[in-house]
């Protein structure tokens, strides 16, 4: 009743019932979890699309699922979810549940539910003034685990730190990666790569995909990457659509279409299928599903304006950042982007991370006609982009959302919308009204 009324009047009632519920019984998550089979889905990049994808499969092969689409991730919030998904008698409505888990509270949440499996997506240096090093996140990570020692592990292969995450646990783990073959997909910087778990020495790589994503090795010691279980064997195709891959499985090699665009995503089908098959589940079930999948409330998130289009990808911290600039300057095509950087509570109030960011390598392509700036901190997300090349003729700073959705209304060429969390969400606000894109939790 509380998140009804919320809703009512434009509020996403995503923690407040169950920050009540739990006034009641701090253990009340267990209540509904315990007659259910969870997916938690953790890291840093690709949470909620990887959710997406989960739950995708899972109602495409006719089992019934809920996933919270409003991407409230801490206990309170998942407790509110849950709850709200359930009869009178406390007995949930579906069997299959994908939620998405912050970092900092897969330690809360996975001992009251007992999931049948943990996802961890990557994990990279994001919101520093909360976690620090990356190597904290997977700390905070691993504690979760550790709690939850029946749950099978979905690990990315070629992730450092989240590789290591399998140390000293008694967890199945169920390994996905890309192949070497696929070859590098953007700019090497291996700053979040760590020290080898086992002896501190510095990691050699075999071959590179992104940022410190690879095959890695420690010279000293031999600790490794694993062969994944899910293989990505090349990427065919790609363009705003999709991407056509191959995909390896159980022995089987088939092509593939993800019908959300960048590489990053091809990792995250990669993991849908791994979550499926730790869910005992047939891996094909996912593999069909993919093609027909949707975009995520601001990841991939399309929009008609005008007749124009405009696509939203949500960017956080300087992986994502860097990954999501490789795919809007990968068509040839003219292009506008709008940059939006704010630094809130949701966002994480330290922002240098835009100094680390490769600004330059949007700035410097000959395709881009114009950059919007927007957000509380526009002015700093300004004088960076002068910085990285940008040239001032062809920026507009704008502070006023609805100005700046009717100046894109305006525009002939695709716009790519880059903005961080607490931005998008004012952005989509903004958007809404003439393009009747559903609201956050729909």
């Amino acid at each position: 009743m509380i998140r009804t009324v919320l809703r009512k009047t434009g509020r996403g009632g995503t923690a407040l019932p169950g920050t009540v519920a739990m006034k009641i019984s701090r253990n009340i998550l267990s209540v509904p979890a315990k007659d259910m089979e969870i997916v938690l889905v953790t890291g840093t990049n690709g949470k909620t699309t990887t959710c997406n994808m989960i739950e995708h499969a899972l109602t495409d092969g006719g089992h019934d699922c809920h996933r919270d689409k409003s991407g409230a991730n801490l206990l309170h919030g998942i407790t509110s979810d849950l709850l709200c998904d359930t009869n009178w008698l406390g007995k949930p409505n579906s069997h299959y549940a994908v939620l998405e888990v912050d970092e900092a509270a897969l330690k809360q949440v996975a001992p009251l539910i007992h999931p049948k499996a943990i996802v961890v997506t990557n994990l990279f240096t994001d919101q520093a003034d909360r976690f620090g090093s990356v190597e904290n996140t997977r700390k905070e990570i691993k504690k979760g685990i550790l709690l939850s020692p029946d749950s099978v592990l979905v690990l990315n292969a070629q992730d450092t730190q989240s590789a290591a995450l399998a140390l000293g646990v008694p967890n199945k783990v169920i390994w996905y990666g890309l192949d070497g073959s696929v070859g590098e997909q953007g700019d090497v910087d291996l700053s979040d790569a760590g020290k080898c778990p086992k002896c501190g020495s510095a990691y050699e790589y075999d071959y590179h995909i992104y940022a410190h994503l690879g095959g890695f090795r420690c010279p000293k010691c031999g600790y490794a990457h694993h062969e994944p279980d899910v293989t990505v064997t090349s990427i065919d195709k790609m363009d705003t659509s999709g991407s056509t891959i191959h995909l390896r499985t159980d022995g089987k090699e088939e092509e593939v279409f993800v019908a959300l665009p960048a590489v990053y995503n091809v990792y995250n089908a990669a993991a849908c299928v791994g979550a499926i098959k730790a869910m005992g589940l047939p891996a094909s079930e996912a593999i069909q599903s993919l093609a027909t999948v949707q975009s995520a409330f601001g990841r991939m998130e399309t929009f008609e304006l005008g007749g124009n289009v405009l696509q939203m990808i949500l960017v956080k911290n300087p992986a994502g950042c860097n990954q999501a600039f490789t795919y809007v300057t990968s068509f040839g095509d003219p292009f506008n982007a709008v940059l939006c950087l704010n630094n809130r509570t949701g966002d994480g109030h330290d922002f240098s991370w835009i100094e680390n960011t490769d600004y330059e390598k949007l700035c410097a392509d000959p395709h881009l006609q114009k950059l919007y700036v927007c957000g509380d901190r526009a002015q700093d997300l300004y004088d960076r982009l002068l910085r990285a090349g940008a040239h001032q003729e062809n920026m507009e700073l704008v502070t006023d959302y609805s100005k700046l959705v009717d100046e894109l209304e305006q525009e002939t060429c695709t716009t790519f919308l880059l903005p961080n969390y607490t931005a998008m969400m004012e952005l989509r606000t903004a958007l809404s009204p003439k393009t009747g894109n559903k609201e956050f939790w729909e």
